[in-house]
């Protein structure tokens, strides 16, 4: 048996591939229902249609360009092919996929500790032992199962916060916003759902809520709702594995540090551990790829940490050129090894940029 704690899009996505193939899966998910709360922006590159059709049950928006905002309010639009996701939507998807595979779902069920090779879950009930061949951390940034196994590690966040507002929206366009007095260590954004609505927020390590007042009062559009969480910082250091207990996708900081993205990331890391799991394979040493691409996404956070407006201004203003957005639009983000290094060879100018990582 395998037991796997979180029923959000990694946990379902793995349970889904392993029950395929005839394993007993049972999902424990602590809320009443998967997908709420909403607690990310929703925009996806098209690598997501690697794991699943494109589909209108869960895409709401697909955007051709991405207008990026410098501090002096200068701004370069790049051409792009990207989609907004209903979270609740996609993970309940994922969730019945799983479901019409085989695999159980146990809603209300929290993870509370590992004792004697068990599971205790806490119940509306009481408390269950919970016996298993594997034990799958798929329960977010703050993961129970990361904590009681020992796999934790000194883990670092940002703090998202984000508006469902009204208004009036280019649709197709969403645009993103960099500085120091916007969004210090990332960037801010407005994303429209449609004409009328749009999720707006930020996201910083400190005083967010601060910063993320001041962008609404800037926009001044109608607010409909908040939503927010915690987005891990990728830590090259962390450990996916003890004994048989996993950690997949947010569990295990699988996350972009360029833009907080951990959907595509933590849907690959899935597929390989329930690969791993099948085929008999060393999970750590199978994620090598994904790893390694994910400390490039650190590396070059590290450099725009240290951006002062006049970089921001200069790579904004170097991001107008054709040959450069040609290569933003059809290079694959998610891995961008390829992508700097087509970069680098259309525009030298960038690699002046790699100073800044040694600051």
């Amino acid at each position: 048996m395998i037991s796997i704690i979180g029923a959000g899009p990694t946990g379902s996505y793995c349970a889904y591939l392993l029950a395929k193939k005839g394993f007993e899966v049972h999902l424990f998910e602590e809320h009443p229902k998967t997908g709420l709360p909403v607690q990310c922006t929703g925009i996806v590159t098209k690598n997501l249609f690697k794991f699943c059709p494109k589909s209108k049950e869960f895409i709401i928006n697909n955007f051709n360009k991405v207008q990026v905002v410098a501090p002096n309010n200068s701004y370069s639009e790049i051409p792009i092919e990207e989609y907004l996701l209903d979270r609740t939507s996609f993970d309940n998807y994922l969730l019945n996929k799983a479901l019409d595979n085989g695999a159980q779902i146990h809603f209300n069920h929290k993870f509370k500790e590992f004792k004697n090779n068990k599971a205790i879950i806490k119940t509306k009930e009481g408390l269950i032992n919970n016996k298993a061949n594997f034990f799958i951390g798929a329960d977010g940034p703050t993961s129970s199962v990361a904590k009681q196994a020992n796999l934790y590690n000194n883990r670092e966040f940002l703090i998202g916060m984000q508006a469902r507002v009204r208004g009036h929206f280019n649709e197709n366009t969403f645009i993103t916003f960099f500085g120091k007095r916007i969004a210090p260590n990332f960037f801010a954004w407005v994303v429209p759902e449609s004409k009328t609505t749009a999720r707006i927020g930020l996201a910083t390590k400190t005083h967010t809520n601060t910063y993320f007042q001041y962008f609404l009062r800037a926009l001044n559009f109608q607010t409909l709702e908040y939503q927010g969480g915690l987005i891990p910082i990728y830590n090259n250091k962390q450990r996916l594995k003890k004994d048989n207990i996993f950690l997949i996708g947010d569990a295990a900081t699988l996350t972009k540090a360029t833009t907080g993205g951990g959907l595509v990331t933590g849907l690959e890391s899935a597929k390989i551990l329930a690969k791993s799991i099948i085929k008999g394979r060393d999970y750590e040493k199978e994620t090598k790829k994904i790893r390694f691409n994910l400390q490039i996404h650190k590396k070059l956070r590290n450099i725009l940490d240290n951006f002062n407006d006049k970089d921001y201004i200069k790579l904004i203003k170097m991001m107008k050129q054709k040959k450069i957005q040609n290569i933003l639009k059809n290079e694959n983000r998610d891995f961008p090894l390829k992508m700097l290094f087509k970069l680098a060879v259309k525009e030298p100018r960038l690699l002046k940029f790699l100073k800044k990582a040694h600051r």
